[in-house]
């Protein structure tokens, strides 16, 4: 009979950040700041020991192939002969910035490690997690915040040991909007020219709220970045633009999306015309088993 494992891991929205090249993925990563929400991805695993490896990964059913969830599955199993199924389940969209491709890496590994019994630590999983994150491109920063849930800060690029993160425990209602497409982040990260104004504008952001690290800076540097690096589009600013006389809002980073907090019923009455919402908080508690 195979064994049963499921984890929990909030999404990540990042207001604004930096990039930091490294050849070493360990090391590789972002400087920047964020929230963990209350909506992320549960994964549910179902592992054993079989006569060849087969991962098979579904998120809300659907099988998905070569995702950054099997490349960390791969990485924690390494050539053991292990049959692993892993179904992700989320309620928010991909490609959108709110984090989904390292929520779903980072409870996956943490409910495999479970489930076989493989006597990781907390900060081995983060690292697969991360390192599978920069290889496969979709993010450079979530993991490391989403161990460990609240506001935070990114101090220090990378996965354990080298990352440094400031946790800021928060309480905050939030309204989450889609205002276009998906973003691929690998595509943004891929333009040369592009991703040298974000680490020139989230260098001089980071900066700042690290000397004032509230709530109310994180939204004004984030309105802040999206513009100056011109990741906003025309529809995302507008939507900005309308929560400000109920509340605060900026870009989640890296998607077509906004998130926004204040006086939620007004605003999802001026973002309704600009796509799906979803209600949540802030996650104070990271990434754990359920």
């Amino acid at each position: 009979m195979p064994a049963e494992a499921s984890a929990f891991c909030p999404g990540h929205i990042t207001a604004f950040f930096e990039i930091v090249e490294d050849r070493d993925p360990v090391r590789k990563g972002s400087r920047g700041a964020g929230l963990c929400i209350t909506l992320g991805v549960r994964s549910r695993v179902k592992a054993r020991q079989h006569s060849r490896q087969e991962v098979r990964v579904f998120l809300n059913r659907e099988p998905l192939q070569r995702s950054t969830t099997e490349i960390a599955v791969g990485r924690l199993i390494g050539g053991a002969a292990y049959q692993v199924f892993v179904q992700m389940d989320s309620p928010l969209p991909v490609s959108q910035g709110f984090g989904l491709s390292g929520a779903g890496a980072l409870s996956t590994v943490m409910a495999v490690n479970q489930a076989l019994d493989l006597g990781l630590r907390p900060p081995q999983l983060v690292g697969i997690a991360h390192r599978a994150e920069v290889e496969a491109g979709t993010g450079l920063g979530d993991v490391v915040p989403q161990s460990q849930g609240g506001m935070d800060i990114r101090m220090e690029p990378g996965g354990p040991p080298h990352a440094q993160v400031k946790r800021l425990p928060q309480e905050m209602d939030l309204l989450l909007c889609t205002t276009g497409l998906p973003m691929k982040t690998k595509d943004v990260l891929g333009n040369a020219s592009l991703a040298a104004k974000i680490t020139a504008v989230g260098h001089r952001c980071i900066e700042e709220f690290v000397a004032a690290p509230t709530k109310e800076n994180l939204f004004r540097l984030g309105q802040q970045f999206s513009l100056e690096t011109g990741l906003a589009s025309p529809r995302t600013r507008d939507a900005i633009e309308a929560c400000k006389m109920y509340g605060m809002a900026s870009m989640a980073m890296l998607g077509n999306a906004v998130f926004a907090t204040g006086q939620l019923e007004n605003l999802v009455t001026v973002l309704t015309p600009f796509g799906p919402r979803y209600r949540c908080g802030v996650d104070n508690k990271g990434a754990r088993l359920v």
